[in-house]
């Protein structure tokens, strides 16, 4: 049935592309664990810590292309940007199945992280862009890889499963065939079909169109990304406290998606299962992220100003689940262990809703960028750095990698508390200053004006004087 409403055109002509987009990241991400359980440090030579450094190297190579891609998003249509990203980072992706040595994956991992590193920033532009605050939350959620944790296992298991005389991780490698070209094919679609602005998308009408800009509006948080590149927004963003403390959360959330995404099928393996049975009892933690993710995103869309509290809350379940991992005695309680890792789950859910508040509290085109850029950026790090942690002496149980994400776990909960305090204080100091400057009027009654005008001026969140964060 064809959408009645411009909120649901948008969703139907827009979000599947950046699903299938994160979608395809998330499986790339996934698949080196997979093959790995399944006989790729055999069939590779791996050895020591190679296989860590196979999971940092994609991060060196995408921390290297943030501050770049910070300064395309500012001068490329960002439909255009995002779909020949796609294009490029699929053909790269083929190439995954002719590798026959450490060097040879190295290498393509690394490149895989720069033609990857726009993703990130360019799904949250355009999240900023095509929703209102209170709907981000949700959009988020559903384009942020959960899926790729559900079928990614399944499809190991699939591949697991076959008999044949050649190495199974082979079969891995091959569907890294039908990955690329998956992806080559959605970023084609990507560069014909995601409007570069409300004026240009053609799957509304003329009036549509209107409606679009107007719903957005009041996020004044701004929808042309074209508008120059500005220090001065580079340096507001580096003076905000709200920066410094979601870039931390970053590193830190990463840090944990660095030990679930690389080593959770390894960690499985050390529960006793065969290596089939592993790869598909992998799948129940993305179905956890799934519904975790929309259930918070869906609380956030109803009731105002609780996304920072369902971020502290959320990071409880996961550091169970990790504790859990630590103690229990795997050989007298395989199912408890079991369930705490399911339980880990939970850990991309703040990052979800840290994303949307990026999008959310971020005015000014460069400021956005450059924001969103960060966010990749601290992703990166933590990614690149995860890994080490991971010893392969201590395989499988990893004391020192699980120990470290029990406190980026705190770590987590901790930003979302002082964030959440800033944007509070922040809100307080702006209607302080508006009563005083006008102490007959109600400062949210200014809310919804001059925001066209603030719009095409490129001003920033600091510079709107009615703009309040939420949180």
């Amino acid at each position: 049935m064809k959408p009645s409403s411009v909120l649901g055109k948008i969703d139907l002509y827009l979000l599947p592309l950046l699903l299938l987009a994160s979608f395809l990241a998330h499986l790339d991400k996934n698949s080196l664990a997979y093959a790995a359980v399944l006989g790729m440090g055999n069939d590779l030579h791996l050895h020591g810590q190679q296989y860590s450094w196979l999971g940092s190297i994609f991060y060196i190579g995408y921390l290297l292309m943030e501050l770049p891609t910070s300064w395309l998003l500012t001068h490329l249509p960002i439909g255009k940007y995002l779909g020949s990203s796609l294009i490029l980072w699929g053909g790269c992706l083929c190439t995954m199945a002719a590798c026959t040595s450490f060097a040879a994956a190295a290498t393509v991992r690394f490149c895989l992280g720069v033609l990857e590193a726009g993703l990130l920033p360019s799904c949250i532009v355009i999240t900023a862009c095509w929703y209102r605050r209170e709907e981000q939350p949700l959009r988020a959620a559903l384009w942020f890889g959960p899926f790729s944790g559900i079928f990614g296992g399944i499809l190991a298991y699939a591949i697991g499963g076959m008999r044949t005389g050649i190495p199974v991780w082979k079969y891995d490698q091959a569907l890294f065939l039908i990955y690329g070209g998956s992806t080559i094919f959605v970023g084609i679609v990507c560069l014909v079909a995601i409007p570069d602005s409300h004026g240009t998308a053609w799957f509304l009408s003329k009036t549509e169109r209107e409606e679009a800009k107007l719903r957005t509006q009041e996020n004044q948080t701004g929808e042309d990304m074209r508008k120059g590149w500005k220090l001065s927004h580079v340096v507001e963003a580096t003076k905000d406290a709200k920066y410094w403390t979601v870039f931390v959360f970053g590193v830190c959330q990463s840090i944990t998606n660095a030990g679930i995404t690389n080593f959770n099928p390894l960690i499985l393996s050390g529960f006793g299962y065969s290596k089939t049975t592993t790869v598909l009892l992998a799948a129940p933690q993305g179905f956890v992220a799934l519904v975790a993710q929309v259930a918070a995103s869906i609380v956030a869309l109803y009731i105002p100003n609780i996304r920072c509290l369902l971020w502290v809350l959320s990071c409880f379940p996961a550091l169970a689940g990790v504790v859990i991992v630590q103690l229990v005695d795997v050989t007298k309680n395989r199912i408890a262990a079991l369930m705490g890792l399911y339980l880990t789950g939970f850990y991309n859910v703040s990052w979800v809703l840290a994303m949307s508040l990026i999008s959310s509290n971020t005015a000014g085109a460069t400021k956005k960028s450059f924001v969103s850029v960060s966010m990749a950026i601290s992703y990166a790090v933590g990614n690149m750095v995860g890994p080490q942690f991971f010893l392969e002496s201590q395989k499988p149980q990893y004391h020192l990698g699980i120990g470290v994400m029990i406190f980026s776990f705190v770590m987590m909960a901790v930003c979302g508390m002082v964030y959440w305090t800033i944007c509070i204080r922040q809100n307080e100091a702006r209607d302080r200053t508006r009563r005083e400057s006008s102490p007959l009027i109600d400062p949210t009654s200014l809310a919804g004006l001059h925001l066209a005008a603030d719009e095409s001026q490129d001003k920033t969140d600091f510079e709107i004087a009615t703009f309040r964060y939420t949180y």
